[in-house]
């Protein structure tokens, strides 16, 4: 019993403390999630591709690709005026990216629903390099 009595102060203190560390560590992570302390923020290129390739805006999406010949933008335009109509976003959400020098890497996760009515959801990866993207996967 003089056992249990002198354990007893020192098992509430590391109970406390456990429970105190836990709660702290929950806010604090939560936190610098939201502020994205050790992450890389949304590239507003990357979004404007992102939302000019769901709402089928050409122009835009040519504007956000490296220079190239008449030809591939003309091959560009007409696969991007075919697609028109055959499916409908949902959602868009970045999930994240990582930068390296000049090359960024940007990820989505796109939600949509297709004529038949059936919703797909997929990710889609953006490369960068200079604010144009040079890789979509």
């Amino acid at each position: 019993m003089r056992l249990l009595r002198a354990i007893r102060p020192w098992a509430i203190v590391f109970l406390v403390g456990g429970m105190l560390s836990f709660v702290v560590t929950a806010l604090g992570s939560g936190l610098a999630e939201e502020k994205a302390i050790f992450g890389v923020h949304e590239s507003s290129a990357a979004r404007q591709y992102m939302i000019s390739l769901l709402e089928n805006e050409p122009q835009s999406l040519i504007s956000l690709l490296p220079k190239t010949d008449v030809v591939s933008r003309a091959l560009q335009f007409a696969q991007s005026e075919s697609a028109a109509g055959q499916i409908r976003p949902i959602s868009l959400t970045y999930l994240g990216g990582r930068t390296s020098g000049s090359l960024s890497v940007f990820m989505y996760a796109i939600e949509v629903r297709a004529d038949n009515g059936q919703r797909q959801f997929f990710p889609l990866a953006l490369t960068l390099s200079g604010g144009r993207v040079i890789r979509r996967e």
